[in-house]
């Protein structure tokens, strides 16, 4: 019995039976599947961001919706390796793709590991348009912490930052303020388990990082340098210290994400302690199909 199953939320068994998915694709192919395992934990009930495939009560299939603005929802999606080529993935993305349109999103934005020969295939396929590629770093040798300047401070960051964080993702990365209210405004109400740092000159505003809980790991991101202050070793400071918090903390599995065309940003974090380890691919496709 084969069975497509949109779900409003996910129960423990689904998280387990999603891991365990994760974990067989992983070990076929050699793979880090990226299911952001701490989005996936708080997901809210009254929104349908993921689909599941079962035969005979067996979870065969998945796609996962990550809605952080209006103009793109990122997917994530598995097929089990001895099921492939027999249209699952096709009905996943279908039923994901109605939703979509239903909310008036008008992209998808896949990513998929780039070993993922399978995978990669399949997005070709549809008609996924190549769009850039990330390098995921992991934390293999962390190094002392940077000399802090006097004058730079690095504070936890509070909801009444979040008008102060959205002028510095429109400055650092042209996001606009309006989604990066809301997406904070939703992980707040979700209860998100992100921290998150506000760094400043003399009481200035200069910059901000924040890292996410997922279980035994943890990711970094969101990580920016006001323009003017780049290059006098204050992306090192911030980095350094939050890291060396984190480890301090007992954490050791730590990671961060960084374009491939990014050089400025990739000899930092290497500095810093961290190695390439995998990168991922993102293509674009029309939600309506278009």
């Amino acid at each position: 019995m084969e069975q497509l199953q949109p779900a409003h939320g996910l129960t423990a068994t689904q998280l387990a039976e999603i891991r365990q998915l994760a974990d067989t694709c992983n070990s076929f192919e050699g793979l880090t599947m990226k299911l952001n395992w701490s989005t996936l934990g708080n997901r809210p009930t009254n929104e349908l961001n993921d689909f599941l495939y079962y035969i005979d009560g067996r979870l065969v299939g998945y796609l996962a919706l990550y809605i952080f603005n209006s103009r793109e929802a990122e997917v994530s999606a598995m097929t089990h390796p001895d099921l492939r080529r027999r249209g699952i993935f096709a009905q996943l993305l279908a039923a994901a793709r109605a939703e979509v349109v239903r909310r008036g999103i008008p992209d998808l934005l896949f990513f998929c590991e780039r070993k993922a020969r399978a995978g990669t295939a399949a997005l070709r396929a549809i008609g996924g348009v190549y769009e850039f590629s990330e390098y995921r770093m992991d934390l293999r040798h962390p190094g002392p912490v940077v000399p802090t300047p006097a004058n730079l401070e690095l504070r936890p960051a509070r909801a009444e930052d979040i008008p102060l964080i959205a002028e510095l993702d429109l400055l650092c990365f042209g996001i606009p303020p309006e989604l990066t209210t809301a997406r904070m405004q939703k992980e707040i109400s979700d209860g998100s388990r992100k921290q998150g740092w506000i760094a400043t000159i003399g009481g200035e505003p200069i910059g901000k990082i924040h890292a996410i809980n997922s279980g035994n790991d943890i990711y970094i991101g969101a990580f920016a340098v006001l323009p003017q202050f780049r290059g006098r070793g204050y992306g090192k400071t911030i980095l350094s210290r939050t890291v060396a918090g984190l480890v301090a903390q007992g954490r050791r599995n730590i990671s961060l994400e960084v374009a491939t065309d990014n050089e400025n940003a990739l000899g930092l974090y290497q500095t810093c302690g961290f190695e390439t380890t995998t990168a991922f691919d993102y293509y674009r496709l029309s939600a309506a199909g278009n």
